[in-house]
């Protein structure tokens, strides 16, 4: 275990250690990078990634399906608990956020690499991509749903690059386009920005505005995104028949923490961003711990 927390785990928190020492010794804000990756890094290496995977459209489309039961058991879930915890509107809205959508991009793809290697990182992207299409649509909807109508929440979805990024990558993959060096270089070098972006967002995220307040509610959403949903993901898998390398991979990333780019979307659309920040902060501190101990089961009893 202690050799799964040096060689996988910590790497990722010293990659993001980075970021907090920027934010702690030069107060460097995080709104103009979160932007950018929003809306220029994130986009290229969703399509990056998917113009370019090897992985058979029958692996990669039960990666899709599996994403999205998941998505959707997560939801009726969150939904119960949020009930429960009587939350409102906008509290219900925040709270989804922290509990559907991980960090699958900036803290999974580095554990998928340093866990599983190149095949297993390969997965990881395709899982990334699922998650990233996800979060540019529903996380979307759900963030401007705390303010915004139905209607107006549907046309903050279309704006949203990552959507464009997934359909004009699939299209270029199934199309079998060659892309000339002019588009696909600049997409390339982009794509290949996202990932070191993210973890300096996360280390500034870590570094700023936290705290424990509500801590009924955020102990209940970083339980759910941490411990729940590695449970219910072992479940899909075994429903779904999918064994090996790939529900390793499945199971990991499905327990990693809160994406980042949810508490930019709270920002953006006023849907409790401290609740979320903390939810961001709380669990990837607490993963040091749960994606240890998750890694080393994993490795010990699927094969």
């Amino acid at each position: 275990m202690l050799e799964i927390f040096v060689e996988v785990v910590s790497p990722v928190f010293l990659m993001a250690g980075i970021g907090a020492l920027i934010r702690r010794f030069r107060n460097v804000p995080s709104d103009s990078i979160s932007q950018i990756t929003l809306y220029i890094f994130a986009p290229a290496l969703v399509f990056n990634s998917l113009a370019g995977t090897d992985i058979p459209l029958e692996e990669m489309g039960k990666i899709a399906l599996f994403a999205v039961c998941l998505a959707a058991a997560m939801y009726l879930l969150s939904i119960a608990v949020a009930r429960v915890l009587a939350l409102g509107r906008e509290g219900t809205s925040a709270f989804l956020l922290t509990t559907l959508f991980m960090n699958a991009g900036n803290y999974g793809l580095p554990v998928a690499l340093l866990a599983f290697g190149d095949a297993g990182v390969e997965f990881a992207v395709v899982f990334f991509v699922c998650q990233a299409t996800l979060g540019g649509t529903l996380a979307v909807y759900l963030a401007s749903r705390s303010q915004l109508e139905i209607k107006d929440a549907l046309l903050s979805v279309v704006r949203m690059p990552l959507v464009y990024g997934t359909v004009f990558g699939l299209a270029v993959n199934l199309l079998e386009v060659q892309l000339p060096t002019t588009i696909g270089e600049p997409a390339r070098i982009l794509g290949n920005a996202a990932v070191p972006s993210m973890l300096m967002v996360l280390g500034i995220q870590l570094a700023t505005r936290f705290s424990l307040e509500d801590l009924r509610s955020l102990a209940s959403a970083v339980i759910l995104r941490l411990v729940v949903s590695a449970g219910v993901a072992y479940l899909l898998t075994l429903a779904l028949g999918i064994d090996g390398l790939l529900q390793q991979v499945l199971v990991v990333t499905s327990a990693m923490p809160t994406a980042v780019f949810t508490t930019i979307l709270a920002t953006q659309f006023q849907a409790r961003p401290s609740f979320v920040t903390n939810a961001v902060v709380l669990g990837t501190l607490l993963s040091l711990l749960t994606l240890t101990v998750l890694i080393t089961m994993v490795e010990a009893m699927l094969k």
